[in-house]
């Protein structure tokens, strides 16, 4: 195997963490080799454009909120964030009907979340709250799918931290008009030449202090530091990516840490059908508990002939196939809409899907906190021996973990402590 000559710093992954570590080290005048498993930048970020008219979203679409660091790099790069429609729509008497009552009284019982002394599930903490059964199903719901998480597994302090957190950056949302993509592309583009490879799968980091190696299945890469940006999925599975020596204080922490499950599926129909049901011009969320794919949303664009569906958490492992979630999303669709399977068949022109469950280079969608493991981000990006750094949303200690802001927020706090060494 190749030996390519020393580096300063290797960094391995070009998500989000990895290109914003990258931009700040480079700034500071360090050199910097990027190593991406995939064929492309991003990460859990991933944007394809329709035709010429319009990104899809594989991957992370959203701002939540208005995170700094998000926000810094939309004002550097001159990118406008278009807020998202709040709007949710439930199906009523043949039209829809806004869900305004439902939302508020979910985010009253999620504000009843305290960090208390001794951690307990999410499900232990919904069955001590008073309120009416609906509520707490709707909580149950709410949790599993948008923390893409199993509640008999995620800490109840983890989320009375993370809600408290998200009131402080705002509950907005927005979206990019050229995708998430753009975002890091722009990030990206500033690099000197060859500062990302591409294809290379890293394999086995050996280190001593001061010291390390980074195998792939092309070549070997030495370097004085390596910062580790890969997804928790990927450092939970074994022999993915090997520590000579271990790391046992992460294992540690990794057992406390889990993979969420997600799905989510874009339809792109020959003309936006919602637009003409009752009330007209809907746009928002379009939500049915009782469908096998849950949660819809419209596109970015007024006229976008897009639809997306989600769905998160246990419910995520009963998909089959790419076809099965096609034929469960039609089929949700209709019972959404009241139309048939078939007709909406028939102004279906392409679905978007990636499975980041099957694809090994994340190995699930985003992380979540287990009982008792509030520590465990911190332990986890913990540098070890000042030559091992860390980062990634997983790691992600200022509320943020699960985003895209938090894989900002632990890029930048990992580059300032190689910069410290």
């Amino acid at each position: 195997m190749a030996l390519n000559s020393e580096r300063e710093i290797i960094i391995i992954g070009a998500g989000a963490a990895g290109l914003i570590a990258a931009d700040a080290l480079f700034r500071a005048g360090k050199k910097c080799l990027i190593l991406e498993a995939r064929a492309r930048i991003g990460g859990r970020i991933q944007t394809v454009t329709h035709g010429n008219s319009f990104p899809v979203e594989l991957g992370a679409e959203f701002i939540h909120g208005r995170p700094r660091v998000t926000w810094e790099l939309l004002k550097r790069f001159r990118i406008k964030a278009v807020p998202v429609s709040s709007a949710r729509w439930r199906p009523s008497q043949g039209g829809f009907k806004r869900d305004l009552d439902s939302w508020k009284k979910l985010s009253q019982a999620l504000s009843q979340l305290k960090v208390q002394r001794k951690d307990r599930s999410f499900a232990q903490a919904l069955a001590e709250m008073k309120i009416p059964a609906q509520i707490k199903e709707a909580a149950e719901r709410f949790v599993s799918s948008y923390h893409a998480s199993d509640i008999h597994k995620i800490s109840a302090n983890d989320l009375a931290f993370q809600q408290v957190a998200a009131g402080e950056s705002g509950m907005e949302g927005y979206r990019l008009p050229k995708g998430y993509g753009a975002l890091l592309e722009n990030l990206a583009a500033s690099f000197p030449s060859q500062a990302i490879q591409l294809n290379q799968t890293a394999l086995q980091v050996r280190w001593s202090r001061g010291h390390a190696e980074v195998l792939t299945q092309k070549s070997r890469f030495k370097a004085r530091r390596v910062l580790i940006t890969v997804p928790l999925g990927v450092l939970k599975s074994p022999g993915a990516l090997v520590f000579r020596p271990a790391l046992k204080a992460k294992e540690t922490a990794l057992k406390k840490l889990e993979m969420g499950f997600a799905a989510r599926i874009s339809f792109v129909f020959n003309q936006p059908f919602w637009r003409t049901a009752s009330p007209g011009n809907l746009s928002g969320f379009f939500q049915m508990e009782e469908a096998d794919i849950p949660i819809w949303w419209t596109g970015l664009l007024k006229d976008s002939p897009a639809l997306t569906g989600w769905v998160g958490g246990l419910r995520a492992l009963s998909i089959e196939s790419r076809n099965w979630l096609i034929q469960r999303g039609l089929e949700s669709l209709s019972r959404v809409f009241g139309l048939d399977t078939k007709s909406l068949k028939s102004k279906l022109i392409k679905a978007y899907f990636h499975d980041w469950s099957l694809d090994p280079f994340s190995r699930g969608a985003y992380s979540y906190c287990g009982v008792g493991g509030m520590s465990s981000r911190k332990e986890l990006a913990r540098p070890v021996q000042k030559t091992l750094f860390f980062a990634g949303e997983a790691t992600d200690i200022s509320g943020e973990a699960s985003t895209v802001a938090g894989a900002f927020y632990s890029g930048l706090r990992a580059a300032e402590e190689i910069l410290k060494v």
